[in-house]
């Protein structure tokens, strides 16, 4: 016997499930929901089947292949154009040539197939309709039958006056071949509404067969959910893949599930998927492949797709994700909300109950959404950050975005020129690097490879080596969730331009890539040591100058282990390494007392100078580092002028005109504070082994120790304070205090900044977050605070009053 497996439809009432899904593809405890019914088919020795397809039709035959893998032959027949149920089993006329059982591939049922056939034969009818019974008759056609079975009434989803029966047609047929002489080919024809009404007035022998067991046409998205939680139930007689761990609780292989979850069942959990310390999975929770749920993350009666990310102390309560989303940390997605493909759910937002979410949709971090987003909203094409392109692991950053992304930088770089490509000591940025490179020598650009050293390095070597740019890839420190940055680097080192990242993007997005004859493809150039050559040049810069000095140093960067030891022993310093181990900084400052030394330096794992002590054992505050690094500069007699962020305290200013030295506010982005302290391709900024050795020159020359140097800068306060704004509110917030400041003394140079004759505050929209940075300086701390006070509190008043 042979069947037809209705398997056009689109699923219009299922979307966003359905966006980019044809629906019998939809999955079902990870698997496509016509996977069950060739199975169902097999089972009753129907193994000659016909496949009708017309929306997406590649994506069922590309998984489905001929059927072998199911142990059946798939025959496709295509629809050009919507032929209704008859009309699409009409293009496999010639196929069917016996007699045949038509039925839905995006139905889920264990109907006995094999008595609804017998009872066909038994009746000696020309159509047999596969009946069932159901609560709720609405949406389903409804079928009156005498007692011999014989259909003597239907109607086509009728209103509550006009349901005369709870037995309503499955879309599951027994059929005779002479069926087909009844309409013809390539106009559309429906069996329930055409087909069968012709029968009827024909007298032919038309029979209802009331089949028992399970059956749901997951005609709308509760179904759906409802379908895979019956079949986690066992209500339904499918075979569901996977280990049965415990009673309901399946897994697929690989799955790795850490001993400090809490599981219970029901539950499902698709291959190589990864569950992390502290996760729970509440009743009724269906986890796709290959996904990966972070540490504290809940879930409960939540269906998930494949590839999907949770990130830590994220919830999903209820509800339905499809492919590769990504729920940052804090998020909640309420019941019956749905996540289309690719979306992303920003940090600590709140997704309400039965929104609906269209593919490639972001929701901003710390957002409420309370309306479904359907088209145009927040489908960002910005890649950069503060600090370049970053994003999670294998969930954002993957090999293909990095190839991706070095074929828009190829692009718009000159062919047969060079950047230097480097990385951290992770094999996970190394793998990154490699994909990187790969595309760059595909867009005829030649690579040195820096190998794993940090970012000053980095910027070290484009500037001395004439590279047109520089990549470089490193872990994110103290970031939990593995975040992996790409700096891009500009021939001096510094971060790139804005019109720089602008082309990128443009380039990224419009999926730009060079095409480029094979004697142009760039090569691995060979390149010399650059740790050695940035040790060489931090030798000379030191000179003589700063011998003699007890250095407290924990580092945790392995690199750094080979040059900071050359330095120590050739500038005659003397190094007390503390371990690996993470020092508080109170630790670093016991240490520096205990051994007399000079002052202590923490350094992060990019050699940035994250902790300074004194030689009294004081912690070097942040706002005073600041100060302290310009004081630096200030000292140095070469340089007139000094560019200092727009978010620095005013006492710089102060310093500056007691020294001769001119000020110069700029931008609060690292180019821009980066840009005016060049020195041979070292920078003041974010490079600690720098620091150090300026700083140390400086209290050589003056001969006072640091704790002098600090207490000669004049107490100042500067507060930071964060106030939440969605992106889509930023600009009105602006004008508004640009209206609330009419009259005031205000520059423009980043953000809005308001002169007080006590201090300044600055109101800076953030270039990552839908948030606002509210920079406050004063004399003191109270007035700091009343000033940081005055604005956040006017920000969110306006916030309250425009959302009324």
């Amino acid at each position: 016997m042979k069947a037809v497996i209705m398997a056009g439809g689109k699923g219009t009432r299922l979307r966003p499930l359905t966006s980019n899904t044809p629906k019998p593809m939809v999955p079902l405890l990870d698997r496509p929901v016509m996977a069950y019914t060739i199975e169902l088919l097999k089972k009753y020795g129907i193994t000659d089947i016909a496949v009708t397809v017309q929306y997406l039709p590649e994506v069922i035959r590309q998984y489905f292949g001929d059927g072998s893998d199911y142990g059946v032959r798939l025959h496709y027949v295509e629809e050009e154009y919507p032929l209704g149920t008859a009309g699409s089993v009409k293009n496999a006329e010639d196929f069917l040539d016996e007699t045949f059982l038509v039925i839905s591939g995006d139905a889920l049922t264990d109907f006995n197939l094999g008595k609804a056939v017998a009872y066909h034969r038994e009746k000696q009818a020309v159509a047999t309709l596969v009946l069932t019974q159901v609560e709720n008759p609405l949406e389903f056609g409804v079928i009156m039958t005498d007692e011999a079975g014989e259909i003597i009434r239907f109607l086509e989803k009728p209103c509550w006056g006009e349901v005369f029966s709870d037995t309503v047609n499955t879309g599951i047929y027994v059929l005779e071949p002479e069926v087909f002489r009844y309409f013809d080919h390539g106009k559309p024809f429906d069996f329930s509404k055409d087909l069968f009404p012709l029968l009827m007035k024909d007298k032919r022998s038309l029979y209802g067969y009331v089949a028992e067991g399970y059956w749901s046409d997951i005609g709308n998205l509760l179904q759906y959910r409802q379908a895979q939680f019956d079949m986690l139930d066992l209500k339904v007689e499918v075979n569901v893949t996977g280990r049965e761990i415990a009673p309901q609780v399946w897994v697929g292989e690989g799955v790795r599930i850490d001993p400090n979850v809490t599981l219970t069942g029901p539950a499902f959990i698709g291959r190589h998927s990864v569950i992390e310390a502290g996760v729970s999975l509440n009743g009724y929770t269906v986890v796709g492949e290959s996904s990966r749920i972070a540490r504290s993350a809940s879930l409960e009666r939540s269906v998930l797709w494949k590839s999907n990310f949770i990130d830590q102390n994220a919830e999903i309560k209820g509800g339905t994700l499809c492919n590769k989303v990504v729920v940052r940390s804090g998020a909640i997605v309420s019941e019956e909300a749905v996540v289309g493909d690719g979306c992303h759910i920003g940090v600590k937002s709140f997704v309400q109950p039965g929104i609906k979410i269209f593919p490639g949709k972001t929701v901003e971090s710390h957002t409420t959404l309370n309306h479904s987003l359907i088209w145009g909203e927040r489908v960002t094409n910005q890649l950069f950050g503060q600090l370049g392109v970053k994003g999670i692991c294998n969930v954002e950053m993957t090999t293909n975005f990095a190839s991706r992304l070095a074929l828009a930088y190829g692009t718009i770089l000159p062919v047969d020129t060079t950047i230097g490509i480097s990385h951290d000591e992770t094999p996970f940025t190394a793998i990154i690097a490699d994909s990187f490179a790969s595309s760059m020598h595909a867009s005829g650009i030649h690579t040195f490879p820096f190998g794993a050293v940090t970012t000053p390095v980095s910027r070290h070597a484009a500037y001395h080596l004439d590279c047109v740019g520089g990549i470089h890839i490193r872990m994110l420190p103290g970031e939990e969730d593995n975040q992996l940055v790409i700096e891009f680097l500009d021939p001096s080192g510094l971060p790139i331009s804005k019109d720089m990242e602008r082309k990128i993007e443009n380039a990224y997005f419009q999926d730009d890539s060079r095409l480029i004859a094979v004697s142009e493809v760039g090569k691995r150039k060979d390149c010399p040591d650059v740790r050695k050559l940035y040790q060489e040049h931090l030798l000379e810069l030191a000179g003589s100058n700063t011998k003699g000095y007890t250095v407290v140093l924990e580092y945790h960067y392995p690199n750094l282990g080979s040059i900071i030891p050359v330095l120590a022993d050739s500038l005659g310093w003397r190094i007390i390494q503390l371990n690996q181990v993470t020092k508080t900084p109170s630790e670093l400052a016991s240490w520096v007392k205990s051994a007399g030394a000079d002052l202590g330096l923490q350094l992060d794992e990019n050699g940035r100078l994250a902790v300074l002590v004194t030689d009294e054992g004081e912690i070097v505050r942040e706002e005073m580092l600041i100060v302290l690094l310009v004081m630096i500069r200030l000292l140095n007699s070469d340089v007139t002028t000094l560019h200092v962020p727009v978010n620095a305290p005013n006492i710089i200013e102060t310093l500056a005109s007691k020294y001769g030295k001119q000020v110069i506010r700029t931008k609060a982005d690292l180019r821009s504070i980066m840009a005016g302290c060049q020195d041979r391709g070292f920078y003041v900024y974010g490079d600690g082994l720098y620091t150090l050795i300026h700083m140390l020159r400086i209290m050589k020359a003056r001969q006072m120790p640091l704790s002098q140097m600090i207490g000669a800068i004049p107490e100042f306060a500067l507060l930071r304070e964060q106030v939440d704004c969605p992106w889509t509110e930023k600009g009105s917030v602006m004008r508004f205090l640009m209206e609330q400041t009419k009259g005031e003394q205000v520059e423009l140079i980043d953000g809005i900044k308001i002169i007080h004759d006590e201090g300044w505050t600055l109101i800076l929209p953030d270039s990552e977050e839908p948030v606002f940075q509210v920079f406050a300086n004063g004399v003191n701390e109270q007035t700091a605070k009343q000033l940081a006070s005055t604005y956040t509190s006017m920000i969110e008043n306006y916030r309250r009053r425009a959302t009324v």
